[in-house]
């Protein structure tokens, strides 16, 4: 749709260009029948000149937004980012009597999921596709908002950490919850 709005745009300035210089032209003609024929050819020529440069110019600009529509709309993933975000298994909590009493399966214990030490490093890539399945859902679910922010370049936690680009959170898992540190990389 943004294709045929550039192309309707640079066809209505090219007639309007054409038709101003051609009533131009006829109007001139008209009223120096009398005066020298070489100055309405050289009127002429100039304003066709001055025509062919606004078409070109129109043109031209139309297919640049045009070529940067097709960039925008093959790579619907692909954002301009230029930071990553490290993330790292700081602990795994256990809340055995919260297990005991609340659980299925009372020994459960902590996650089987992470260790502790862990790390991933999340770029543009790997963001859309949840670490290619290398990171649990619900944690992710949890935390992707904030890894989002930091691939953005924002600002993590603002006035809560003694350092924006650093955020200390966990999974919603209420008996064994992994406590997880993001950190936001500048590139």
């Amino acid at each position: 749709m943004l294709l045929i709005l550039y192309l309707d745009m640079t066809l209505f300035f090219a007639t309007i260009i054409i038709k101003f210089i051609i009533n131009n032209y006829t109007d001139n003609k008209n009223n120096q029948m009398k005066s020298n024929n070489k100055t309405t050819r050289r009127n002429f020529l100039k304003h066709t000149a001055v025509t062919a440069t606004a078409i070109t110019a129109t043109a031209a600009i139309s297919v640049s937004c045009i070529k940067q529509q097709k960039h925008l709309s093959t790579e619907p993933n692909k954002m301009p980012i230029k930071h990553r975000c490290k993330i790292t298994v700081l602990r795994k909590e256990l809340y055995s009597d919260l297990q005991e009493q609340y659980l299925a399966d009372p020994k459960s214990g902590k996650c089987p999921y992470f260790h502790e030490g862990q790390e991933f490093i999340v770029e543009n890539e790997d963001f859309f596709r949840m670490l290619n399945g290398k990171f649990c859902s619900e944690a992710w679910d949890c935390i992707s908002r904030y890894v989002y922010t930091a691939l953005q370049g924002g600002s993590i936690m603002r006035g809560w950490t003694n350092d924006e680009k650093v955020m200390i959170t966990c999974c919603n898992d209420g008996t064994r919850p992994v406590i997880f540190k993001l950190e936001r990389i500048d590139e």
